[in-house]
């Protein structure tokens, strides 16, 4: 079992005031999603947030679906705001499970930076978690030249992953040498994001989809508690690491471990069993 290093000071500030929120954004949904276009990410960030604090619940049925179904909505929302981003002159209409159908354009989306790719890596993986097939063929398309346009800029490394992971699901003959471009970028680059983070995305990824001899669970297991110790960095001494209780990236590439047949030995509070094995999906 990995031990999380964070301990959230829950005696300054009680779980269940941290839930509050996010609970009513929950129990909000079939409202908020008709208000705005942009409520599309907001809800989404906020199903994300919420499942990451039910981590430190007792795992009872009732929060394992709360969790899931969140993410469920959220997998659909993601996918849908970066379809719109895709084709800004474009009325779409989505009808996103029991939701009320909603009609928007993506216009002013790319000025004002809504295409980034950590939006992206989030979206997929997301859908990755919940075996939302449509959504990952939607994003498997979601040209990086678009996100390049977005105002909102990042380093070379953030859209050359965009490319390994979309190379991967339409299982491209460059793939494998899109992966190790990818890797030595990533040293180059050789800030804490590129060797903490990205670079812990693609060694789990490559123990996954590859033969290059790295043992999968052990490389897991390895990443998730660097990324965590990366979150509490940048998080600062007075700031919740939230990122770290659940790691999408990561905890997505369990999920698929496990689709392939394969067993996530892996014991962690931020890899919740429930979410691998797919229970609610």
């Amino acid at each position: 079992m990995i031990k999380r290093y964070s301990s959230p000071k829950f005696e300054k500030i009680p779980l269940k005031r941290r839930l509050k929120r996010l609970n009513q954004a929950f129990e909000e949904i079939s409202e908020d999603v008709e208000i705005r276009r942009d409520n599309l990410l907001a809800i989404s960030k906020d199903m994300i947030s919420l499942s990451r604090w039910l981590t430190w619940e007792v795992q009872k049925p009732s929060t394992e679906r709360k969790s899931a179904t969140g993410l469920r909505y959220a997998s659909k929302m993601y996918a849908a705001f970066l379809k719109l981003a895709e084709h800004p002159e474009q009325d779409f209409t989505f009808k996103i499970f029991d939701l009320p159908a909603v009609t928007w354009s993506g216009l002013g989306m790319l000025e004002d930076g809504r295409a980034h790719p950590s939006q992206w890596l989030d979206a997929y993986f997301l859908a990755v978690i919940t075996r939302d097939s449509e959504s990952m063929d939607s994003l498997s398309s979601f040209p990086v030249e678009i996100m390049k346009q977005s105002a909102t800029k990042a380093g070379p490394v953030s859209y050359k992953l965009v490319e390994v992971f979309q190379a991967f699901h339409h299982r491209q003959d460059n793939y494998p040498s899109l992966l190790n471009e990818c890797m030595k970028m990533a040293v180059d680059q050789g800030d804490d994001w590129a060797l903490g983070i990205a670079m812990g995305y693609l060694e789990t990824f490559a123990a996954l989809t590859t033969d290059i001899g790295f043992d999968f669970n052990e490389t897991l297991a390895k990443n998730v508690q660097l990324q965590e110790k990366y979150w509490i960095n940048a998080s600062g001494p007075d700031t919740v690491p939230v990122e770290s209780f659940l790691p999408l990236q990561l905890l997505g590439m369990a999920c698929m471990w496990r689709d392939m047949g394969n067993a996530v030995t892996v014991e962690s509070d931020s890899l919740p069993r429930f979410l691998i094995e797919g229970t609610y999906f």
